[in-house]
């Protein structure tokens, strides 16, 4: 099943996820930052978020120990039961994984950047994996290729994880992601809005638009029948 992930602020993941559209809300450190910039406690601002929603809502734990990663999901799931965690490619991480898998959560490691993470996080029984699409491809290194020889060894090997492909910043990102064979894309909501974007599909939309006027014009009837047809 190929899946939309959202990131944005607070209102526009609930937008999102209450369109239907978004199966899952994604964090990180870097998007709390930015929750958290006008004062308000990360605790809180899940809080709002969850209240909110009917889908999973991923926040990255703070380790470093597998104690710390424990103590902090234990924390979390008493703010909502809609709270999932995502954990960094470490062996404390991958550990902590593990023993989370088994209490019936679905752990997404993060960070991923090579196939030895994600055998290794397969092998922690982790849900998912999220390789950074954006920042593999800045250091140079074949993000579409890691993904698709990930995506190969998991098929291989009957493995259930999936391929959350993350910071992704352009829609044509999104669609290289999908043809190498994640399918999650997890991406901010501004380059949701312009997955839709096409000269085409908006040239055949301003021509039915026309239509419509032409029909108004020739029969006084502002918006179409609903009558059923013989």
């Amino acid at each position: 099943m190929l899946e939309l992930w959202i990131e944005g602020t607070p209102d526009q993941v609930v937008e999102v996820a209450n369109e239907g559209l978004a199966a899952a809300i994604a964090t990180n450190p870097g998007i709390m930052a930015r929750w958290t910039a006008g004062g308000q406690s990360m605790e809180s601002l899940i809080a709002y978020v969850c209240e909110r929603v009917n889908v999973p809502v991923y926040v990255q734990l703070h380790g470093p120990t597998v104690a710390d990663y424990l103590r902090e999901m234990d924390a979390l799931r008493r703010i909502s039961d809609k709270i999932h965690p995502k954990l960094v490619a470490t062996r404390a991480g991958l550990a902590a994984t593990k023993q989370i898998a088994a209490s019936g959560l679905k752990p997404l490691v993060t960070t991923i950047s090579t196939l030895n993470q994600a055998f290794l996080s397969a092998a922690a029984d982790a849900a998912y994996i999220a390789p950074y699409v954006g920042r593999i491809q800045d250091a140079g290194v074949d993000a579409y290729a890691l993904i698709a020889d990930i995506t190969r060894m998991y098929a291989q090997n009957g493995i259930s994880t999936q391929i959350a492909a993350a910071s992704i910043r352009t829609p044509e990102q999104a669609e290289a992601v999908l043809r190498a064979g994640a399918p999650i894309a997890v991406m901010q909501y501004e380059v949701y809005q312009r997955l839709l974007d096409s000269n085409m599909t908006q040239n055949w939309i301003d021509a039915f638009e026309a239509n419509w006027t032409q029909i108004q014009a020739q029969t006084g009837v502002t918006n179409p029948p609903h009558t059923a047809h013989p």
